[in-house]
């Protein structure tokens, strides 16, 4: 990189940067930093979509893939786009349910049980997707830099997550995302088009020899079962992503959701398929190089200096975004469906120990406030996620992001489903068990299932033939019905027909 190349880098930050932190002068109390407050127009809570949607696995993964597999690469944006239009159609029952989290929908329809572990798999889920995020960053920080080691860059990035949306969460998110989103799009499109005119147009990415047909020009190229595999994930992962469902819940509006939801649903497989463009291009140029530098390396070998900084800043920024949002919705779904239950329960424990009307003597209430509590746990997760990308430092990006996708929708999409669609005809053993067998056949399919079937298809349809035989044995209205208030006459006696 040359004297140039800092300065376009410089720009961009400097720009993303003063955002944040003017971000993070608006939150005044935990709702602002979580987005309960519902003041977000549709430009901020689109922001907040594809500012977390199009990240390191969009860009540089993309690439990554391409660069190795061809047009197949395009499943992960594709599959983002069909999920983002699900969201769209979902937007009114999940913003109506009253709520923060998708947990919480869960934990309303199927109780604490539920919520409580619906909040930790999909966070543990969720928590593979922040570890993509840093080994992008990673790959994009030693692409242009041979000074900086691994270890080194993933600190870095790091800390640029943490300071992105320690200080405004949800709305420093929704912010950067406004003007990252810009910045993409213009930066991976002028990639791809450039790429596509250095490979001679489409007739001549297929006309040459690098490129065999039947493995780069097929969207099935590594097998029906792995490649729609991925798509699904896809699809499961983003309709139950807290980062998401929060963003559509920051709306002021049913419609502004919608809205938001929809751009975001345009953007990411455009975005896509112009990393799509640029992967395969390097492999007819540079058929030598790690794959996850595809993208980095076009940027450097094709673009003036400027541009070139200004380009890489923002891929930093991609990782950055996408990482933020993702960890943000790690915390907010800890602290509201996991730590707050278990500190409630402490706390009526404490006072049954103590006596009604009688706290005992040196027994305090110690309650820590939620925002405090959000970021303590923001930070941690952060860290956790920081030496676990330390350690698997050569790993493929793509690899993380199927396989968060995948644990997230095994665990929480057909529950979800069940509790906005289906409410009351589901018992909730079902919901418990669906939400358990998921993620746990998935597991076992990566072990046993044969290399071209990608284990969220056993995992997700077990989970929801679980769910399927609940609704079919589910009890009759008189056996069910609950003996309180609204089943009373008007004389306070139970009602024989309730």
């Amino acid at each position: 990189m040359t004297l140039l190349h800092y300065l376009g880098a410089f720009i961009v930050l400097g720009v993303i940067v003063a955002v944040g932190v003017s971000s993070g002068r608006g939150v005044k109390n935990s709702a602002d930093f979580i987005g309960s407050a519902r003041k977000s127009g549709t430009a901020l809570v689109a922001g907040a979509l594809v500012g977390t949607m199009v990240g390191g696995a969009s860009t540089v993964g993309t690439a990554q893939l391409a660069y190795t597999n061809g047009l197949s690469a395009w499943w992960f944006t594709l599959g983002g786009g069909i999920g983002a239009l699900l969201l769209a159609g979902f937007a009114p029952r999940l913003y109506n349910a009253g709520v923060t989290t998708g947990p919480e929908i869960i934990g309303k329809e199927f109780g604490q049980k539920a919520a409580s572990l619906a909040a930790v798999l999909s966070s543990t889920g969720s928590f593979m997707s922040v570890v993509a995020q840093l080994l992008s960053g990673m790959a994009l920080i030693t692409a242009v830099s041979q000074l900086v080691t691994p270890v080194w860059a993933i600190i870095i990035v790091l800390l640029l997550i943490g300071c992105y949306v320690v200080l405004g969460g949800l709305l420093g998110a929704s912010q950067v995302g406004m003007v990252k989103t810009g910045i993409v799009a213009l930066s991976v499109g002028s990639c791809g088009i450039l790429a596509l005119g250095y490979a001679g147009g489409f007739a001549g990415l297929w006309a040459d020899p690098a490129l065999p047909a039947a493995r780069f020009f097929n969207f099935f190229g590594r097998g029906v079962g792995v490649d729609l595999g991925g798509c699904v994930s896809l699809i499961l992962g983003i309709v139950t992503e807290q980062a998401y469902l929060q963003a559509l819940l920051s709306a002021k509006a049913v419609r502004v959701s919608r809205m938001g939801a929809v751009i975001a649903a345009v953007l990411m497989p455009v975005i896509g398929g112009f990393g799509v463009l640029v992967g395969l291009s390097m492999r007819v140029t540079h058929p030598g190089i790690d794959s996850e530098l595809a993208l980095p390396r076009f940027i450097l070998d094709y673009l003036p200096a400027l541009p070139a900084g200004m380009m890489l800043a923002t891929l930093l920024i991609t990782v950055v975004g996408s990482g933020a949002g993702l960890s943000l919705g790690i915390a907010t779904v800890l602290v509201k469906d996991l730590v707050t239950p278990l500190r409630d329960w402490a706390e009526r424990r404490r006072e049954r120990s103590a006596g009604v009307g009688q706290p005992r003597p040196g027994v305090r209430k110690t309650t820590v406030p939620t925002l405090a509590l959000t970021r303590v746990i923001l930070v941690a997760v952060l860290a956790a996620a920081a030496l676990i990308a330390i350690v698997d430092w050569g790993g493929l990006i793509m690899n993380w992001s199927f396989l968060s996708m995948g644990l997230r929708g095994t665990v929480a999409f057909g529950p979800l489903l069940a509790a906005l669609f289906l409410a009351g005809r589901i018992r909730p053993n079902y919901a418990l068990t669906a939400m358990m067998l998921g993620p746990l056949v998935t597991a076992l399919g990566v072990w046993l299932l044969p290399a071209g079937i990608d284990p969220v298809w056993l995992g997700a349809g077990s989970a929801l033939a679980v769910l399927a035989l609940g609704l079919a044995r589910r009890n009759k209205p008189s056996e069910t019905a609950p003996a309180g208030p609204e089943a009373l006459g008007g004389d306070g006696k139970l009602d024989a027909t309730a």
